[in-house]
């Protein structure tokens, strides 16, 4: 039997029903909370972190998976938001196909993570935040980053897991938004996935160009390869 894990004076172990302590948690609860926090999230990321390759840690992966889809849509967003968070855990393919099968769950409904967001798209992000094989995954993910309004939310896992494409639709993943061109050049680590960005930036979109040299400037700290850069977007 594992050791029971404390957080702010809590107890949680192998008989805890962890189900039911994120459930309540997520409704108001204030159990696992410290003094001055503000809401559930910082004493259930304790938890979590402090599970963290102890058998407890399934257990608590399992509870958040199941939570996504709760008829309380003060639990779900709760767990949605904590998705987000360690969304490295969770499969994106799983992650998917739970948006396609239950829309009605999560479109239009906001999220605690970004008022700007519904759970939808705080999914969508986790989605995003791992690297995967699976075509259809890649698909829905490149069919969202174009997205004039929310594209940008997603645009960081897709440039980073999906850097050969985001090249070759420069344009179209850029769209003249100094935000989003900070965003590739950051995500794209080799010297050599940079080059070949700006050289798929068109000449005949000299905003595109403006937008991409500005990125440059600012974010490309070497001055031999900032210089070169600049360089072809003259």
């Amino acid at each position: 039997m594992s050791d029971p894990i404390i957080i702010n004076g809590v107890e949680v172990g192998p008989s805890t029903d962890v189900r039911s302590l994120l459930r309540s948690e997520f409704r108001g609860g204030s159990t696992l909370a410290g003094r001055y926090d503000e809401g559930p999230e910082p004493g259930i990321r304790s938890l979590i972190d402090a599970a963290q390759g102890t058998p407890l840690e399934g257990r608590l992966m399992k509870a958040l998976w199941s939570l996504l889809t709760d008829d309380d849509q003060k639990v779900r967003s709760g767990a949605v938001s904590m998705v987000l968070h360690y969304a490295e855990r969770f499969d994106p393919s799983e992650l998917l196909t739970l948006l396609e099968t239950n829309p009605g769950l999560y479109k239009d409904l906001p999220a605690n993570q970004d008022p700007e967001l519904d759970l939808d798209w705080t999914l969508l992000r986790a989605v995003a935040a791992s690297p995967t094989k699976d075509p259809r995954v890649i698909e829905r993910l490149r069919e969202a980053v174009k997205d004039p309004a929310k594209g940008i939310w997603v645009l960081a896992g897709v440039a980073s897991h999906d850097p050969d494409w985001v090249i070759k639709h420069a344009q179209e993943v850029v769209r003249d938004e100094p935000a989003r061109a900070r965003i590739v050049l950051y995500r794209l680590k080799e010297p050599e996935q940079r080059e070949r960005l700006i050289r798929a930036v068109p000449r005949e979109s000299p905003r595109l160009r403006q937008t991409m040299a500005a990125a440059v400037a600012e974010n490309v700290k070497d001055p031999v390869e900032k210089q070169r850069l600049l360089s072809l977007l003259q």
